[in-house]
Order: C-alpha cells, then structure tokens, then sequence
C-alpha cells in the first residue's frame, strides 16, 4: 500500500476535514520484466518511454525502483479500514486501479490530542488497514483557517525532467540519478523558517513515482507536505503524453480551487514553463486575485523574462505579484512581505 501524505483542513465551525489518499496493489505478472536485459526492459515498457524509433539502450541502467510500482496491478474493490486514534474509525473502498481517496470530519478537541505539538509542522498519523489486516501508517497536515501555503510543482521547478524533450524525460525518469535544481532547497528552507509555511507538492507526473520522489525530496532538505500527483495508466501510452494531457490542466486546477474554497490561506505559486503552469496560475490568480499572492516561474526553455506568452498568461495581474526567474538564490525573495 501506498499513502501519500495529504492535507486536514480546519473549517469555519473549527473542526476539521481531514483527506486521505491511497493506492492498494498486488505483484503482476509485468514482474518478470524485471528479470530481463535491459534491451528487453527498454521493448517491453516502449510506451513509456516514446515512440518505437525512439528507443534507446542502456546497457543495465534503468532505475528498477522506479519501474517496480508500473508492473503491478490495482486491487479494486477492496475495504480499508482507517483508524485516527484509538476511537475514530472510518472505511472506504478502493477504484478500479486500487485507488481510494476519502475525508471525514473530527472536532477540533480530538485533532488536538492527536498532534505532535513539539513539532513546527502539525501532521497527525493515522493507520490503513487492508483485508488481509497488513496495517500502513500515513501522514496528514493540518492546515488552519489563516496561513501561507506554498504550492510547488516538481519537475522542471525543483527536479531537472526536461519534460519538454520525450528521450530526455524518459532517461530523466527512469535512469538517471534525480538532479536538483540547485538553490531551490534553501529558498524553500528560508521560507519554511521565517513564516512557518505550509508546502503542498502538485505534479502532474504518476504517483506510482511517489517513493522515489519522496526520497528525493528527502535526501535534498525540502521542507515536508503534501503530495498530489497523477496515477499513471497504461492506455496513456507514454509519460510524455500523460503530463502533457489536457487532464494535467485539470488536475492542478481542481486542486488549487480545492485549496482556495476549504481555507483562507494566503498562496503563493510555484512552476516553470516547460508545461502550462504559467497559463494555470494566470487563469487562477485572475479569478481569485485577493487569494493568490505570488507567482514564481523558473523558465527552462531559454525564453527571455519578458516574453510575450508570460504576459499573455498574466494579462491583468499585477506585475508586482509575478515573476520569472533562472536563478533561485539570486532572484526569488527572501521576503515574500506577507502581512
């Protein structure tokens, strides 16, 4: 089972909702592929990679970790069993590809015993439950009424994808080592320290990439949060089709108003412009400007700061509230002067 850490948001009676999201899987038949070459390997997932003609061998490189978690099979129609404490229990079922998502409410007294006040960040655990009683632990943040959220995109904005380029993506992906993008860590430190703000992580690449992801998260200092990301099916095709799908559009939209109609935080917007993140965060800070206080774009595709499609993605937001930049350390605030 996979659970990936999600958000508790309190609402105007001061008792929360809290979201829960998770993946039950079985071993698959794809297993065997592990077991071959690479060259096999590397036919056998074509459509993952690119087209065909595209393919290219490795020799042995490819990530088995990151490839285990599309060789195996969604359990559909399974209960789970949710425990928050010793006395709040709540059930859900699994979709066809094994997900389930659910929330629930609980008042604000429980939550309250339940949280780790020693920590700057307030996240309660709670336990999954398959129905062969193997027992998960997941994570959710509680995010108050009033606050700063920060909701960041992965890659291209804190990971280096290349997603605009089908090989490089692949080979990005799959094989080669996670890179950073350098100096997006401390600026991320320095505003999690001055503000105390909440990171919220929503890409568009499959969630089946969530350990490893996570890991790198991890392993570079990024502040905690939450994950939201896309499961991955077969009839996409490839993983440069699935991210550049009209349903990514739909997926970081629906997510931002979810976090706009649950709260009053203050947000501040976080991609790049491999994908349409600018186009997203334009549509979204036009339509509830009071709400959106920033917006930050790393351009990766060598267009200037003052490109035409920026201010087009942008037209009627204040210039003051976004900006393009290359180098973090040297061109994102240390200041984002929240009042």
């Amino acid at each position: 089972m996979m659970l990936f850490p999600n958000t508790g948001f309190q609402r105007n009676d001061g008792n929360w909702r809290l979201n829960v999201h998770g993946w039950r899987f079985r071993k698959s038949s794809r297993n065997k592929f592990l077991g071959e070459s690479s060259s096999t390997i590397a036919e056998r997932i074509a459509r993952l990679l690119a087209t065909p003609e595209q393919i290219v061998y490795y020799n042995d490189t490819f990530q088995r970790d990151r490839l285990k978690p599309f060789m195996v099979d969604g359990r559909k129609n399974e209960e789970i069993f949710i425990m928050v404490g010793k006395k709040n229990n709540f059930t859900t079922k699994t979709d066809s590809d094994g997900q389930f998502r659910t929330s629930f409410i609980m008042s604000d007294a429980d939550i309250q015993k339940l949280k780790n006040t020693k920590k700057q960040d307030q996240v309660i655990i709670y336990k999954a439950i398959g129905d062969n009683d193997d027992l998960w632990e997941g994570k959710i943040h509680l995010l108050e009424r009033r606050g700063l959220s920060i909701i960041s995109d992965i890659d291209d904005t804190i990971k280096i994808s290349e997603v605009i380029d089908k090989i490089r993506l692949a080979a990005n992906t799959f094989i080669h080592r996670f890179r950073v993008v350098e100096g997006m860590p401390q600026v991320y430190r320095k505003w999690k320290d001055k503000y105390n703000c909440s990171f919220h992580y929503l890409s568009a690449m499959p969630d089946q990439l969530y350990t490893v992801t996570k890991d790198f998260i991890d392993d570079h200092k990024f502040p905690d949060g939450t994950f939201h990301m896309r499961h991955f099916h077969w009839s996409s095709m490839s993983i440069y089709n699935f991210i550049h799908s009209s349903d990514t559009k739909m997926h970081k939209i629906n997510h931002l108003r979810y976090f706009i109609f649950n709260s009053l935080r203050t947000l501040v917007l976080i991609g790049d412009s491999g994908e349409i993140d600018p186009e997203i965060y334009g549509l979204i800070a036009r339509k509830y400007p009071k709400r959106i206080h920033k917006i930050f774009i790393r351009a990766v595709k060598g267009e200037s700061k003052d490109d035409k499609r920026f201010f087009k993605a942008f037209n009627d937001i204040p210039k003051e509230k976004w900006l393009i930049f290359t180098d973090p350390i040297k061109e994102l605030p240390k200041d984002l002067n929240i009042k």
